[in-house]
């Protein structure tokens, strides 16, 4: 007998290869939307290497703190005739905390306090007060290219360095010592000692000189959106109120479970999306894809095979052997996988509110509660000593575990992380991954309007006009 192959219309009037082709194209459609849409998920199988780091919000944020600060350096007077200084009750303590880096053009911490300052009304400056902590030792002005210009412009509340904190006693002794710690950039455990330091000597510093009831320590390398002060205040108020709730108690070490802790320590304003992705990353067999796969497509044949029979036969025709395995064998498990390997943040991302969360990464801006910041100071200087302190972004978490203390999170995240060059031991390639996908998404007029709207919640239509007339 001579074999005679089928045409091409004979294999497409088969159910089963229409199936097949049908679902090549679907799944063909869903990559050339995941390479459009998803590339910026660090998690996702579409992430480009070469444009997920891309600017788009942060460019336009940085314009205008650049913008502002150029201003109020040129012309220190404008700057305190639009927004002033710290009134005499502040609701936040905020120190950044910067070192000197070898780099090119304008120096990171610059960027930063003009974001922080960029667009604030008179009122949201009163209730913050503002710190900079250049921590180079053993002398910021010729180790820091913005020390003597920050200085001059005359923005903050209190420049300080520990050259000028330092109680006399144990200046001499404890800068020493600093300068040692700071000496070898590839001695980790040393440099861990100086950042843990750094951190506890900021937060005290606030301690010690405001009765702001929150503490804001801030990295020198981020940049804030604009109106972050206004709902950073509303998202404090929204803490407070949760934390009253009957249903908490008191904390315990260890139960820290949502919902439960009375109190909390820290609110998180920067987080990245490799922090919150599914936890078995892009495997078939992580997520347990083929478990769910098995689940969703056993009861889909059962349902299949049912309604084949209720079906007329020129209908049921069409779902013989080889489209249900098309169907339940291989696009069930291919768009299981799909959906977990195209990213959680791209797909799902992360609701607007305020909440409790465990995860989260670093400490680029983080604002704590006064209640637990003097024993969280002294833990983290007690840590500096040790040979192996940890990481100034892992105590805090440790702290709040050993105390039962709640973390929150508010989104959308009203931080990002703009540094490309490291100040300490990771690699400048490491510096840039630490990056916040939502905040590129952020909307300059959506932003405006809330500002206006969250200034007249808080401090009523007077503020408003004012902001407006600046």
């Amino acid at each position: 007998m001579i074999y005679r192959p089928r045409s091409a219309g004979e294999a497409l009037s088969q159910p089963g290869i229409r199936a097949l082709l049908l679902l090549v194209t679907l799944v063909s459609l869903y990559t050339l939307y995941g390479s459009l849409y998803f590339y910026r998920d660090p998690l996702s199988i579409f992430f480009s290497e070469e444009h997920g780091f891309d600017r788009f919000y942060s460019a336009t944020r940085q314009a205008e703190a650049d913008e502002f600060l150029d201003a109020a350096i040129a012309s220190p007077d404008w700057a305190r005739a639009n927004i002033g200084k710290a009134g005499p009750d502040p609701q936040i303590c905020a120190v950044f905390i910067t070192v000197g880096r070898i780099m090119e053009g304008r120096h990171y911490i610059e960027s930063a306090v003009g974001s922080f300052l960029a667009n604030m009304s008179r009122v949201e400056r009163e209730a913050m007060h503002l710190k900079l902590f250049f921590a180079d030792v053993p002398d910021p002005n010729t180790q820091h290219k913005s020390y003597a210009k920050m200085v001059a412009a005359d923005i903050a509340d209190e420049v300080f360095t520990y050259d000028s904190t330092l109680p006399s006693q144990q200046k001499d002794r404890k800068i020493k010592e600093l300068v040692e710690f700071s000496k070898d950039r590839q001695n980790k455990h040393l440099l861990e000692r100086k950042t843990v330091f750094d951190y506890a000597y900021a937060m005290d510093r606030c301690i010690q000189t405001t009765d702001a009831p929150y503490i804001a320590l801030l990295e020198g390398d981020i940049l804030l959106a604009d109106g972050w002060a206004a709902k950073t205040l509303k998202n404090l108020r929204k803490i407070e109120h949760m934390m009253k709730d009957p249903k908490r108690r008191d904390p315990r070490k260890g139960q820290v479970e949502p919902g439960t802790p009375n109190t909390w320590l820290y609110l998180r304003l920067f987080n990245q999306e490799r922090s919150f992705g599914w936890s078995g990353g892009t495997g078939f067999r992580t997520n347990n894809v083929h478990i769910i796969s098995v689940i969703v497509a056993i009861p889909l044949l059962l349902i299949l095979l049912l309604g084949r029979r209720q079906l007329p036969r020129h209908l049921a025709r069409h779902l013989d052997g080889w489209t249900l395995l098309v169907i339940c064998g291989i696009a069930v498990p291919l768009f299981t996988w799909l959906f977990f390997a195209s990213g959680k943040a791209a797909l799902i991302g992360a609701p607007p509110g305020v909440r409790e969360e465990f995860f989260g990464c670093c400490n680029q801006a983080l604002i704590y509660n006064r209640a637990h910041a003097s024993a969280l100071s002294e833990y983290m200087a007690t840590a500096s000593r040790r040979d192996s302190p940890g990481r100034s972004d892992m105590l805090p978490k440790q702290f709040a575990w050993d105390h039962g203390l709640a973390r929150i999170s508010a989104y959308p995240m009203l931080a990002q992380h703009a540094g490309r060059v490291s100040a300490i031991d990771t690699s400048n390639d490491e510096a840039k991954r630490v990056w916040s996908m939502a905040f590129e998404d952020l909307k300059p007029s959506r932003l405006a309007r809330d500002h206006v709207k969250d200034v007249r919640e808080l401090f009523g239509d007077e503020a408003v006009e004012q902001m407006r007339k600046q």
